[in-house]
């Protein structure tokens, strides 16, 4: 069996005693088993049944409803109060409405049941504003299979801290979200014990002493986690201290070991944040921003070094061992000036306040950050520009508005740059916001059978002369690709009525009929997974 004790440390660890609790006056009331969990409704009776043992759950509005009643006999909240201890209840929690204000002295009908209450020796809990049924379903599920709630609160606070994590809360955010949750003070430590840190949740009368011995001796904490944060080994691990002299309950076991992997990451990501901050302020971004985009190119076009793989000059020229070291130097001198004049001519393209490019000439990528203004919202017509400069691939972040947002803007745009290299017909200029299209397109060939089956589709465009099949899948394609004939036509190089006539043929030698939606998708798909030569 459960004691009122051992469900508030699991369900409710946040709320607070108001009457015969242990941090209210000393009661062995908290230490008797529960028997059931009760809900009060507003109206009459208040309870369906109520026996010795249960824990009663009296929502706000309810308990305001039967104060209305008066004081008669029998009657108001010291009538209630009293049936309760007389049938002997295991203890009561208050719950507030969620869209009121907590629970404060002075209410008359809180006033009039914590005075009965105490008197008797009856324990009740504060649970503040919160769901009451939410709160029923939880205690009722303690008391059935305690493990198993308890397992489930704890991925309650896990959900709770990916959200304050995704939205930038940083390790303050992140401390208050689990002192919070846990009603207890929180310290966060990074790596060495730099304290990152502490949280003291309201309503909590030992959290300030708490905290105190904390900062004058670190372990006084009741419990500490070690977090392993990613990185350098040597550097040491950070910690999630509890404070206080209270013992973990087994919810608070249960869930720092549970969330110490997410809250270690955390710290990782604002380490980052921090250097990548630092290193935004020694790399002055371009004064015409914000907002920025960040280009990404590869150094060299793919393959020229004899095997695919992109190198840097010393690369390139060490893979000459049939050379003397006089050859390989000059081969280096030459790649180098080669790279050197191509950063030249990309800086021409703009003036500083608008363009920087990144990075030396022994970079494997190009990394441009450009300032955009309104009429290149999204920075394709810069990238375009930069693109048919190199005369190859381009890959453009999202714009960002903030310095330190430039590591994650050319993250997103190295790994745009690799999805959409994948492609078998890859766009000029590769978007960060299409990232997800790339990557389902890259991955057409992993369908099971889809290449045989696009095949099979088109295979009326297939037979004849090599030239014939290039020229209908490149018709094809085009009219799919482009919004009409005349902008199909102008990517072929034909006039438009050559593409109609071509389309006619098509359609006379297939049956299709290209005005059908549920065959243009097939056949836009099958295009990408079929390239014929």
């Amino acid at each position: 069996m459960a004691t009122f004790e051992d469900l508030r440390a699991a369900v409710l660890p946040g709320a607070n005693w108001l009457a015969a609790g242990p941090d209210v006056a000393p009661s062995t009331a908290t230490s008797l088993d529960l028997a059931w969990v009760r809900l009060m409704r507003a109206g009459r009776p208040p309870f369906d049944a109520l026996d010795p043992g249960d824990l009663a759950i009296m929502p706000r509005s309810a308990l305001d409803l039967v104060a209305a009643e008066g004081e008669g006999e029998g009657d108001g909240v010291a009538g209630l109060v009293r049936g309760c201890v007389e049938t002997r209840i295991g203890g009561v929690v208050l719950v507030g409405d969620p869209d009121q204000p907590a629970l404060e002295p002075g209410d008359p009908a809180i006033d009039d049941l914590v005075g009965i209450a105490a008197a008797a020796g009856l324990p009740v809990l504060d649970a503040g504003p919160a769901d009451a049924v939410a709160i029923e379903r939880s205690a009722i599920g303690f008391l059935v299979n305690h493990r198993a709630e308890v397992e489930r609160q704890a991925t309650i606070l896990e959900t709770r801290l990916e959200q304050v994590a995704l939205g930038g809360g940083g390790p303050e955010g992140l401390a208050a979200a689990i002192a919070a949750f846990l009603g207890r003070p929180i310290a966060i430590e990074g790596r060495r014990g730099a304290t990152l840190a502490v949280h003291v949740p309201p309503d909590v009368p030992w959290a300030a002493a708490a905290v105190t011995a904390y900062h004058l001796r670190r372990r006084s904490a009741a419990s500490r986690i070690a977090l392993p944060i990613p990185g350098d080994p040597g550097s040491g691990r950070g910690a999630l201290a509890l404070l206080g002299e209270r013992p973990p309950s087994e919810l608070e076991r249960v869930a720092t070991a549970r969330i110490a992997g997410l809250v270690a990451l955390e710290l990782a990501r604002d380490e980052a944040l921090g250097r990548a901050v630092e290193i935004a302020r020694r790399e002055p971004l371009p004064a015409d921003g914000p907002p920025w985009v960040v280009i990404v190119a590869r150094q060299a076009p793919a393959g020229a070094d004899g095997d695919g793989a992109e190198l840097d000059p010393r690369d390139r020229a060490a893979r000459l061992p049939d050379r003397d070291e006089a050859e390989r130097r000059e081969v280096l001198r030459r790649e180098t000036l080669r790279r050197e004049a191509l950063r030249r001519e990309i800086r021409s393209l703009a003036p500083a306040r608008r363009l920087s490019l990144r990075g030396d000439v022994q970079s494997v990528e190009l990394r441009i950050v450009a300032a955009i203004d309104p009429s290149d919202a999204d920075g394709s017509m810069i990238g375009a520009r930069i693109g048919r400069l190199l005369g190859r691939i381009v890959a453009v972040s999202r714009p960002f508005d903030a310095i330190a947002g430039r590591s994650s803007a050319e993250a997103d745009a190295r790994a745009t740059l690799e999805a959409a290299e994948t492609l078998a017909d890859p766009p000029g200029v590769a978007r960060a916001d299409r990232l997800p299209a790339y990557r389902l397109l890259g991955n057409l060939h992993n369908l099971p059978d889809g290449t045989r089956q696009a095949r099979a589709l088109l295979a009326p465009l297939l037979r004849g002369r090599a030239d014939v099949r290039r020229e209908r899948i490149a018709t094809l394609r085009a009219v799919l690709d482009q919004p009409g004939f005349a902008e199909a036509a102008e990517l072929l190089g034909v006039h438009r009525n050559t593409v109609a006539y071509r389309i006619r043929r098509i359609e006379e030698a297939t049956g299709w009929r290209l005005t059908d939606p549920e065959l243009r998708l097939p056949l836009a798909l099958a295009l990408r997974l079929v390239q014929d030569d």
